[in-house]
């Protein structure tokens, strides 16, 4: 019998065909791919050579009987999804974000704890090399205590109500579809979830959020983490010490970090290299599964809560 570890893919998007390569890279197999439309299930197939697919996602479950699912639907139907995994014992990645509600959060990890089953939101961007060396620099203390901080995650985006970024039914909006790579991503840096939030934000005429603004008090230093699906922005996150900074550009699409001394001074440049920054969140998955964990310490079950209380919070949901 073959140890190779095999996942199944819930949703045939695009998101889904990076997964499908990652998934490789880390010597996973993609055993089947499951959507609504057995047309559209069939075809991602043949794209990613997947021995099988279905038009429905409880038959492939109860088929395959993966070692874990990706879950790679719009996020409006992740909890209905990650409860149908949990309800058949089956090991859980879920596409950031992994629910729209703390509610929905607490529930699932709830029902992952009563199945002792492993759940992991997809927060992919938490693993990648420029994030841990920075990360690493202020657990070193580089740039002594963090004062300020600012993370900035945006794209333009044409307007269109019936898509899936600007409907309100299919959970659109900048904060549930980017804002939460800068959230999640202030927050591991930081090590602490905040103790206050105070947001503000411009709405679409759908009705979802197009821009936020959400200022953050941690313990002993402050934050604000900016988003929009509306604008071109300078994307990356500040970390302003009293020894210095750091600087992470464009977290999600360039690969480096640098780190400046109290002058100012350039002191160090970290640049990463990597073809699908994917497969890191896909071999925590496997290891976390084979070791029998429920959740990874990378992306701890608390955090992905925390991150939807927030999303409350600053959507009034």
């Amino acid at each position: 019998m073959s140890d190779c570890f095999r996942f199944a893919v819930i949703g045939a998007g695009k998101i889904a065909h990076k997964f499908c390569d990652a998934a490789r890279r880390a010597g996973a197999q993609v055993a089947a791919v499951a959507s609504k439309s057995e047309e559209r299930a069939a075809d991602f197939a043949k794209q990613e050579n997947i021995p099988a697919f279905f038009g429905s996602y409880e038959t492939m479950l109860d088929t395959v009987r993966p070692d874990a699912v990706y879950i790679a639907t719009t996020h409006n139907f992740h909890y209905e999804n990650i409860l149908l995994c949990l309800s058949k014992k089956i090991p859980v990645l879920c596409e950031k974000p992994m629910v729209c509600t703390r509610k929905e959060a607490e529930i699932i990890f709830a029902e992952a704890q009563k199945q002792n089953t492993f759940v992991m939101e997809g927060m992919w961007a938490r693993f990648l090399p420029q994030v841990v060396q920075a990360k690493k620099w202020l657990e070193e203390g580089r740039i002594g205590r963090v004062e300020l901080a600012t993370s900035t995650v945006a794209f333009r985006a044409e307007y269109d109500p019936e898509s899936r970024l600007f409907n309100p039914a299919l959970a659109g909006g900048a904060v549930w579809d980017v804002g939460v790579y800068a959230l999640e991503l202030i927050t591991f840096l930081m090590g602490e979830q905040p103790l206050e939030v105070q947001p503000m934000i411009t709405r679409t005429p759908s009705g979802v959020d197009r821009a936020a603004s959400i200022n953050l008090r941690f313990s002993d230093s402050l934050a604000c983490a900016q988003t929009t699906c509306m604008a071109s922005t300078r994307n990356g996150i500040a970390l302003n010490g009293t020894e210095g900074s750091i600087w992470i550009p464009d977290a999600l699409h360039d690969k480096e970090a640098l780190f400046y001394n109290r002058k100012g001074e350039l002191a160090e440049h970290f640049i990463a290299d990597f073809e699908n920054g994917f497969v890191w969140e896909v071999e925590e998955a496997i290891r976390c599964v084979r070791e029998g964990k429920l959740e990874s310490p990378v992306i701890p079950w608390s955090d992905t809560i925390a991150c939807a209380g927030i999303f409350d919070t600053v959507l009034g949901v």
